[in-house]
């Protein structure tokens, strides 16, 4: 399923229409017979994939008990023991990203925690790792280790080779990054 495409033309909807979709989501997301064919493809001990709507990720975890609406698993990077519904997890593997169209401003939905994004103010370009999605806000963090609370309206994404801050004009900036995330 291409998840850009379907978020483009939901674009188009009024509330009441989302609102409505989202009670059939959630009937069929709930829905027995697709927890049961979920179920069957792994077992305790196995190692599954689930989106974290937190961060807006993918993430690895290692199913420790199955029970009827939700798995009990721990997570592979924070060790955590979290209950994942089933509709949470992804067994085919797919990609979970929501790419934003031409000149469309980026939304929640473009974004991940552990991002690089960038915004401009005052004449500067500012780079950092996103630390936190908010609601309406993007919490930022730079190489200098100051942290901006950012519209998701001014953000742009950085591409890796992007790596270079006016605090500092470090070209460095990409493996301070990367540590951060780490």
């Amino acid at each position: 399923m291409n998840f850009t495409h379907v978020l483009g033309l939901l674009q188009e909807a009024s509330i009441y229409d989302l609102y409505r979709l989202k009670v059939a989501l959630q009937n069929e997301m709930e829905n027995p017979a697709k927890i049961f064919e979920v179920r069957q493809h792994f077992t305790e001990g196995d190692q599954i994939c689930y989106f974290n709507a937190v961060t807006n990720t993918l993430a690895q975890a290692r199913v420790l008990e199955k029970k009827q609406k939700y798995v009990l698993v721990q997570d592979l990077k924070d060790h955590q023991t979290w209950k994942v519904p089933y509709y949470m997890i992804n067994l085919s593997g797919k990609s979970s990203d929501i790419d934003p169209q031409h000149r469309e401003k980026l939304t929640r939905n473009h974004l991940k925690v552990g991002e690089f994004a960038g915004f401009k103010y005052d004449g500067k370009q500012y780079i950092g790792v996103i630390e936190k999605l908010n609601l309406k806000t993007v919490q930022l963090k730079t190489r200098t280790n100051r942290c901006y609370r950012v519209p998701y309206g001014l953000l742009f994404k950085v591409i890796e080779g992007q790596g270079f801050d006016s605090e500092s004009h470090s070209p460095a900036l990409l493996d301070f990054m990367k540590n951060l995330i780490s």
